[in-house]
């Protein structure tokens, strides 16, 4: 029988996608019979994509793979030499594309402005230079908490010309927890704002990144980006004269960081590309840390630009002339992604630093007008919030062509809104599954196969992955089971920054000789489904099931804005299933408690009926939209929740914490 797809590719995908242009080049029969013969023969494909992507090598790899091809001890391109920006950036210069946008932005307020491939060149060029003026050299550390704008597009590619490593931060974190990475990473230097501003209250950034610099004792330098003006002349971290950098002294207080001005950096005289071999680091992307201390994972020059290169090409579709926005934060993973990927393809990204809703609700649909945006990604949250909303007319402007999503699991109307009243039908859902430590994606859909509601056309090419069961055996078709890999990939992170006992236990301790990646999926024919992370499994006496589905039936309720399902320990059932509801008004009557609790019964059958239905007016997440709910189930057992800086929102867990206080234990 053929599947009742909601979304078939049109003429045009099937014919001029880059991936179905790859597919007759190679002469291959399509995007499944791409993807066997990619997982078949990695180096036959990688070998294939890196060409096709426009990689520049200046002394070009002995091989794709080394001959060590263990998963967890993969070298990728041995003795090839790169620097990203020479792919990304110089080469479109050098073929007469150097007038083609590169970057646009825009803030808030309105203000903004555009960059050419030949601009953002030379000022790359030129900070790598200021950033040497303050001793930083190949190797080196440069923390980046900026919000999303210019400033932060550059600095990625700033420290990759000059061979330094960038460590990007979320934007909104506190002094701590930007100490923590700064710390761990053994930063020499630290990029930020003095203020950014959302929803039209400003936030001083300057004063938070001074306390953080003061605790991480390598920091010698704070560069400040003046963006409102406010900002106070240059001095030290504790204030008084600036001190300077150098080297500390034994038995001395470290030497307080010196403050110095954006605007010296990008005054300098360009300096040189460096080149780099394929498996130097340019990028110490620290994970979440909500389970744990932050993870440092890293990713190279070589190895970085083939894998986002490859998903934003053939995943994405995204292609030259192309407008590309995605709402993330230049901490998260999709940032980098997206500015190399998209940069490779000779395309234009588009940041925001601001609220996208304001000051209206259809503040995003006036930014996807007025840049002519042709490639929007985000998060299913999104969605979900823009859909509660009377918005007037809810399709994106026609020019949109492709949407992209990442960061959790679909709910059937979500998915629906996106595709059908948002993209209005004619454009494909982009999935995407990844993660920090894996560099990019695992699961993807392809713009040239046909989309059922929140599924992924399989993983992404060149990915081994499977699906397996609590014994590690293949999971049967439209079993829930742990997505897991069986060889290495080239955006794989290359170990954990100073601690390579800490890699192996994280990712291969649970399935020795597969990447065990914490996610629980399944696969109906050709369709693979993500229903959350493993840690978000709910057991209840003895039944499996992940979180995806039941928030699905609590979001049927018409007073339900967003949903988190978690499992709660129970001396008999082992948990018992907790449903929490936001509403507009932060609670829930009596009466519509008992109405979803039916529903959700009605939805999946009287054992997974939930012991408590709980109304509460946000649920605690990142800033790129995923719901902690491991962080709501530790509240309710009353487990230390551990770190929470990774939270847009911590006050969500307050109120959560109010909401469930005068009920009995579980």
């Amino acid at each position: 029988m053929t599947p009742d797809y909601a979304w078939r590719p049109a003429q045009e995908l099937l014919e001029h996608s880059n991936v179905a242009v790859l597919c007759r080049k190679l002469g291959v029969d399509g995007y499944r019979e791409l993807q066997r013969r990619s997982v078949a023969d990695p180096d036959w494909f990688w070998g294939h994509a890196m060409r096709d992507i426009g990689i520049v090598w200046h002394i070009p790899p002995l091989r794709i793979r080394g001959e060590d091809q263990r998963i967890a001890t993969t070298r990728w391109f041995p003795g090839g030499r790169t620097n990203l920006v020479d792919s990304c950036l110089e080469r479109h210069v050098r073929e007469g594309r150097g007038d083609s946008i590169a970057f646009r932005w825009e803030t808030e307020d309105g203000t903004g402005g555009l960059l050419d491939y030949r601009q953002l060149a030379e000022r790359c060029a030129r900070i790598a230079s200021g950033l040497r003026r303050l001793h930083i050299g190949v190797g080196d550390r440069v923390g980046c908490c900026l919000p999303p704008g210019r400033e932060a597009f550059e600095l990625l590619f700033a420290c990759a010309h000059m061979g330094a490593v960038l460590v990007p931060v979320f934007s909104g974190f506190g002094a701590d927890a930007l100490a923590a990475r700064l710390s761990d990473a053994q930063a020499k230097v630290l990029v930020t704002a003095d203020a950014t501003t959302r929803r039209g209250a400003r936030h001083d950034m300057a004063a938070i990144a001074r306390q953080a610099a003061a605790q991480a004792t390598t920091v010698r330098h704070l560069v400040v980006v003046t963006r409102d003006g406010a900002e106070s002349p240059p001095h030290s971290a504790e204030g008084g004269k600036s001190t300077g950098g150098g080297k500390p002294v034994p038995g001395r207080a470290a030497p307080r960081p010196e403050t110095v001005r954006w605007e010296e950096l990008t005054a300098s005289p360009p300096c040189p590309r460096v080149s780099m071999p394929a498996g130097a680091p340019f990028l110490l992307l620290h994970t979440s840390g909500t389970a744990g201390r932050p993870k440092g994972t890293v990713h190279t020059h070589g190895g970085f630009p083939v894998q986002v290169g490859s998903e934003v090409r053939y995943n994405l579709d995204v292609r030259p002339g192309d407008v590309v926005f995605w709402v993330t934060d230049p901490g998260w993973v999709m940032f980098p992604l997206i500015a190399v990927g998209a940069t490779l393809a000779g395309a234009s990204v588009l940041a925001y630093d601001g609220a996208i809703d304001h000051p209206e609700p259809t503040r995003l649909w006036q930014l996807l007008e007025d840049h002519g945006v042709t490639v929007f990604g985000s998060s299913p949250s999104l969605s979900r919030s823009l859909m509660s909303r009377p918005l007037p007319g809810a399709a994106a402007p026609r020019r949109v062509r492709i949407l992209g999503s990442t960061g959790e699991p679909w709910t059937e109307d979500a998915w629906h809104w996106y595709s059908a009243e948002f993209g209005g039908k004619r454009c494909p859902v982009i999935n995407i599954s990844g993660g920090t430590e894996v560099g990019g994606s695992l699961l993807g859909s392809a713009p040239t196969v046909p989309q059922s509601p929140c599924s992924f056309a399989g993983p992404c090419l060149g990915i081994d992955a499977a699906i397996v069961d609590g014994a590690g055996a293949p999971a049967a078709d439209g079993e829930k089971g742990e997505l897991v890999v069986k060889q290495s990939w080239p955006g794989m992170t290359r170990g954990l920054w100073r601690a390579p006992g800490r890699f192996a236990h994280a990712y291969f301790r649970r399935r020795p000789g597969l990447w065990s990646h914490g996610d629980l999926a399944s696969r109906v024919g050709d369709e693979w489904f993500v229903h959350g992370r493993m840690d978000d499994v709910i057991k209840v006496a003895g039944k499996r099931l992940g979180p995806a589905e039941v928030e699905q039936a609590v979001l049927g309720h018409p007073r339900v804005v967003e949903a988190a399902a978690v499992g709660v320990p129970h001396p008999v059932k082992g948990e018992s299933l907790w449903c929490f509801a936001v509403t507009p008004d932060g609670t829930l009557a009596e009466a519509e408690s008992a109405c979803i609790r039916e529903r959700v019964a009605a939805a999946l059958g009287p054992a997974f009926r939930p012991s408590r239905v709980v109304g509460i007016p946000g649920l605690p997440r990142t800033r790129n939209g995923k719901v902690m709910r491991r962080l709501i189930r530790d509240l309710v057992a009353g487990d230390p929740p551990g770190d929470l800086s990774t939270l847009v929102n911590p006050r969500a867990m307050e109120a959560i914490l109010a909401a469930v206080r005068p009920a009995d234990a579980p």
